[in-house]
């Protein structure tokens, strides 16, 4: 006949199973959603700012394209326009010519020593939109004659 030792069997019914109980399991998965919902935010924010700067990076080419197209002393007024294609249907642009005219400096005998200048103030505007808001970039060049 075989005995038992009460004492062993009751070790060993006492020991546990290796692996995670459930509650350290949830948790785990808690702090995991916590973060992802945290870096998603973040990969918004990244793809605005990268919306944004291609936009703004359009509108300056833009900008300087139709400078190119105006020459270096163009009549002065205000015209409007957009721009042609579907990629570029939000963007518009404003141009502005304004005239100054310098006065000739005065030499050391205090006479006129040149002739007056004619300045002309080159201003190009590209507007667009992005849902509700209006955003707009300038570029300025001077003509001179």
């Amino acid at each position: 006949m075989t005995m038992w030792n009460r004492s062993r069997v009751k070790y060993q019914a006492h020991i546990t199973a290796p692996g995670f109980t459930l509650l350290e399991v949830l948790v785990a998965v808690a702090i995991v959603a916590i973060a992802l919902v945290a870096f998603m935010g973040l990969h918004l924010r990244s793809l605005d700012a990268t919306i944004r700067a291609q936009d703004l990076t359009t509108a300056v080419l833009l900008a300087q394209g139709k400078m190119a197209t105006m020459g270096e002393f163009p009549d002065t007024g205000e015209e409007q326009g957009k721009f042609e294609g579907p990629e570029l249907e939000r963007f518009q642009w404003a141009t502005a010519v304004t005239e100054h005219t310098l006065d000739a400096l005065p030499n050391s005998g205090g006479n006129s020593g040149g002739q007056a200048v004619t300045v002309r103030r080159l201003e190009v505007t590209v507007f667009w939109a992005d849902g509700q808001q209006i955003h707009h970039y300038t570029l300025e060049a001077y003509g001179v004659r």
